[in-house]
């Protein structure tokens, strides 16, 4: 549910295009799982993570910048045995906190306190209906059947009425031609789906997360079923399936699956930034700095021009990304036609009411969908 504070700053973003409205931070450096296309454990073994006072200075600090919104990641967030207090640190000061989780090490109590501490929304990463094929992709075996238990979890303690419980999924190779199974089983489901094209690496490059994986990669004779999917999710959308994504990014993506080429300039540090598990500031979760939020002076810092200048040409110096938050952050604000299609999206998800779903009946249903796009 949005608040008057919320409202407020999104208004501020959609017509100054300079108030952050959005920042993911992680919490945990490490992960339970080795996902194929991740490198983000690797990249922040360094780091030191804060503590809880920390966060709390942390959160007094994005409450002066009028940051409303926060998604905690990592790693694993749920790795964190102070989870329920680090979330309402930012919940006091009327931010709205989500959670990014693989869903492996969520049980009922836990949850249902993090619920209590101020948690709005959560997202989970499921990128198949196969069990063997996501076992694959994050290296651990069993995992398929622990993230469909969260699931069932989720969908018994979550509000089932104006609640958007989401699914993140990563479009790649492996699992292309599965993407209008998972749709339906999700909208099924009665939660959301968030389509991200696959963002990979190489041995040369300098990202956080991006990870060198030929196995997850494209190639110029799949450019054509690329089309195809997306134009068939395109399609499941108008019909009433829950895609989170709105129609641009949709429309985009096979650019950035086929050429790694975008169609939109990025508005970090304006609208949105990350923190590291440190308390470094990053432009986003793949650009490195050393930049503490937590020094002497950072809020003047923020808005000097100095600092500025230097983060935007650390960001026009990044060939572009398609991790679905920013870009529609950017659309959100920049585009008429995605702002009055995401108020609309807003209101159906208010009024929408789904059914509990328990474990049994989703084994059934991914079984079902499965068979029904295999023939």
């Amino acid at each position: 549910m949005i608040n008057v504070k919320t409202a407020k700053t999104f208004l501020k973003g959609v017509i100054t295009k300079n108030s952050p409205m959005y920042v993911q931070f992680a919490i945990s450096k490490g992960c339970n799982l080795k996902c194929q296309m991740c490198s983000a454990v690797e990249s922040r073994k360094h780091e030191k993570e804060l503590g809880l006072p920390e966060i709390e200075k942390l959160a007094s600090i994005l409450d002066k910048m009028g940051v409303t919104m926060i998604i905690l990641t990592g790693g694993e967030p749920f790795l964190r045995k102070d989870i329920v207090e680090v979330i309402k640190a930012f919940s006091k000061h009327r931010i709205g906190v989500r959670l990014q989780t693989n869903g492996l090490l969520i049980s009922g109590d836990k949850l249902k306190a993090v619920i209590e501490a101020g948690i709005s929304e959560v997202t989970i990463s499921l990128d198949s209906l196969e069990p063997e094929k996501q076992d694959f992709i994050n290296q651990k075996s069993g995992s398929w059947h622990e993230i469909i238990r969260t699931i069932a979890l989720f969908s018994q303690l979550f509000p089932i009425k104006g609640n958007m419980t989401g699914i993140n999924t990563v479009v790649s190779k492996l699992n292309l031609h599965e993407i209008p199974s998972m749709v339906d089983f999700i909208t099924q489901v009665g939660f959301y789906v968030s389509l991200i094209p696959v963002h990979l690496g190489d041995i040369d490059s300098n990202f956080i997360v991006r990870k060198e994986n030929k196995q997850f990669a494209f190639t110029e004779e799949d450019h054509d079923d690329i089309d195809m999917i997306y134009s068939k999710i395109i399609e499941m959308k108008r019909q009433g399936y829950h895609v989170h994504n709105s129609y641009r990014f949709l429309r985009e993506s096979p650019d950035f699956l086929k050429y790694k080429k975008i169609h939109w300039e990025c508005d970090s540090p304006d609208l949105y930034f990350s923190i590291s598990p440190s308390g470094k500031f990053l432009p986003c979760v793949d650009i490195n700095t050393d930049i503490d939020m937590l020094a002497p002076g950072f809020l003047d810092l923020y808005y000097s021009r100095d600092f500025r200048n230097v983060l935007k040409k650390k960001v026009k110096e990044c060939p572009g990304c398609m991790y679905a938050c920013y870009p529609e952050i950017t659309y959100f604000c920049r585009d008429l036609k995605v702002f009055f299609e995401r108020i609309f999206q807003g209101y159906r998800i208010s009024r929408f009411t789904r059914e509990v779903k328990t474990y049994e009946t989703l084994l059934m249903l991914a079984q079902q969908f499965h068979d029904k796009y295999s023939k």
